[in-house]
């Protein structure tokens, strides 16, 4: 991979080439013990834009609509069950009330309505457990991409993908540093993602931004111990894609519901798009694989 450094000031040009160069060999020689899993379409808590977030109706859907993954969020109640929730409170999908859904016991949190919220059809959807998200996965050709909340519940959550059998199939996926190293200690036959997306900084593009994200994508990678980075699609750009590809990194994508930017990504060589419209996902690599 030729490096670029035109834009870049002539006094600082060896310095980033250089630290860009040591981590992409120091990283490249590390031997990381993890699958990769091939997860085109991966639906955005469920088929969120059909149906109530983080149901089992959503996941039902995202199924039927050709998603080869789903994605849920995790969270673990008062009494220890872990359970599907993007929020931290019970306001915008519960209900109405604000309550810290932490602090509730899943009984509690069971009786809530997690349907109504999108709609009338929708009204009594319960809040599922993980358990209950692995059941209507497992034997599909769905498989499970589970976003950890909060940090401490990593045993748990691998200790459920072990029950189901399904550690060689699923992917967690954290914005926490400190729990992408817990998962990659515990269980390291299990895929690991980190997190990350920023707002670039006013006036730049994301052309512009490549550079200094590869130095720190690339270090962070390093560091963590997975070579699996699931990024926000704004900051990316086809120069970062090629860095990070270069580096030995496979570059996930969220959240993309626009079929032009789903085919721009994909040529850039991002091996993964969360979207919360699988059906559309599902048609752009239909067409793509058609006229290949």
């Amino acid at each position: 991979m030729t490096f670029s450094f035109s834009t870049l000031l002539p006094c600082t040009s060896f310095l980033v080439f250089a630290v860009l160069s040591s981590s992409v060999s120091v990283f490249a020689t590390e031997t990381i013990s993890m699958p990769i899993h091939r997860r085109p379409n991966v639906a955005h808590r469920g088929a969120s834009h059909l149906a109530p977030e983080n149901t089992l109706l959503a996941y039902q859907i995202a199924i039927s609509a050709g998603a080869d993954g789903a994605e849920c969020d995790i969270y673990v109640s008062a009494d220890g069950v872990l359970f599907l929730s993007h929020d931290k409170s019970t306001k915008r999908t519960m209900g109405g009330e604000d309550r810290d859904i932490t602090t509730l016991r899943f009984e509690e949190l069971r009786r809530l309505d997690a349907g109504g919220w999108k709609g009338k059809q929708f009204a009594g959807e319960k809040v599922p457990t993980l358990d209950e998200f692995m059941k209507v996965l497992k034997g599909t050709t769905c498989h499970p991409v589970l976003e950890m909340k909060m940090e401490g519940i990593e045993a748990a959550v691998i200790e459920t993908v072990r029950k189901h059998g399904m550690l060689d199939v699923s992917t967690i996926i954290t914005f926490s540093q400190n729990s992408v190293k817990e998962v990659r200690r515990l269980e390291p036959n299990i895929s690991v993602a980190f997190l990350y997306g920023e707002n670039l900084k006013e006036g730049e593009t994301a052309e512009d931004a490549a550079e200094r994200l590869a130095v720190f994508l690339i270090d962070r990678a390093g560091d963590l111990g997975t070579n699996l980075l699931d990024l926000n699609h704004g900051i990316l750009s086809k120069t970062l894609v090629e860095k990070l590809v270069a580096a030995g990194i496979h570059v996930w994508a969220w959240t993309v519901n626009d079929t032009d930017r789903m085919n721009t990504l994909l040529d850039w060589g991002v091996e993964s798009i969360t979207t919360d419209r699988p059906e559309l996902l599902t048609e752009v690599l239909r067409i793509r694989a058609k006229n290949r």
